[in-house]
């Protein structure tokens, strides 16, 4: 995953933010007779080796975390749905089939390939590793990944599949050179949390960019990769005779999203986790 790929996008370090940054350097150099700047720059490095480091585990695929965001390198959500029905034997290689072909024959992702994601919280006897499926959807002509990720599992004969399409930005060299300039006012809010690994630094410093096309472009894959899920599962349950009635009305409020002058509208089902998301990308550039 190269997220410091921006595509198209020209992606530097504006000249606004470093005058801005060394008049606050400078100003504070002065009223403390250069103590300050001690303590400045010690800060500032701490935080580029943060920063630096978050970076190499996303590029590296190290796919760890601590009690939350397990995904976090992959972005963020653009809605995750779950759905359980009963069946006496387990569908899972079945529909792992189905949605596989489903996305090869209708979409350019080429397969869905596992893989293993570990909660390394300390508190537990021993870290836990999940597996789960992923396919790689790509980038946007301006720099932002699509990921799926989808989880089958059962309870008893009762099973699920649960699957997740998040969008990741490319790290904007903008925003990591203001993160790490003013990191000696901000740190203290935010070091702790994240030494116990509770505090993702990455999405800090990533932008999905904020243009109309690329919203464009980003709706259309995530729409694309919903409904080639929901038809290979329609297609799978009922051919196991089983009920698909709740998942055909899931499908319509999912697949119930446009776009006009830039802004996303869509079904009740997902409007809370489009809002979170369209509101980032309406913020993110700096």
């Amino acid at each position: 995953m190269d997220i410091k790929d921006s595509v198209e996008v020209t992606n530097s370090v504006k000249m606004r933010s470093i005058l801005i940054a060394v008049l606050t350097y400078l100003f504070l150099a002065i009223a403390t007779a250069g103590i300050a700047l001690i303590v400045l720059l010690i800060t500032a490095i701490i935080a580029n080796i943060i920063c630096n480091r978050e970076i190499e585990a996303a590029s590296s695929n190290t796919n760890e975390f601590k009690k939350g965001f397990p995904f976090k390198y992959f972005g963020e959500s653009f809605g995750d749905f779950q759905h359980v029905f009963y069946h006496e034997k387990s569908l899972a290689p079945d529909i792992f089939n189905t949605i596989s072909n489903e996305m090869t024959s209708k979409t350019p992702i080429e397969k869905l390939e596992p893989i293993k994601i570990k909660d390394v919280d300390k508190d537990l006897s021993s870290p836990e590793e999940r597996e789960f499926l992923m396919a790689d959807s790509g980038k946007t002509k301006r720099g932002t990944s699509i990921t799926l990720i989808i989880k089958l599992s059962n309870f008893g004969s009762m099973q699920s599949i649960r699957w997740w399409v998040l969008a990741g930005g490319y790290v904007d060299k903008n925003k990591k050179f203001n993160f790490i300039a003013y990191s000696p006012f901000t740190m203290l809010f935010w070091i702790v949390p994240y030494l116990k690994k509770e505090h993702d630094v990455l999405s800090k410093i990533r932008t999905i960019y904020s243009a109309s096309y690329n919203d464009m472009d980003v709706i259309t894959q995530i729409r694309c990769l919903h409904e080639a899920i929901f038809s290979a599962m329609v297609e799978e349950l009922e051919k196991n005779n089983i009920d698909t009635s709740d998942i055909k009305a899931q499908r319509m409020q999912v697949m119930n999203i446009s776009i006009s002058g830039g802004h996303v509208s869509m079904g009740n089902v997902v409007q809370g986790a489009m809002n979170k998301v369209v509101g980032s990308i309406r913020g993110a550039k700096s």
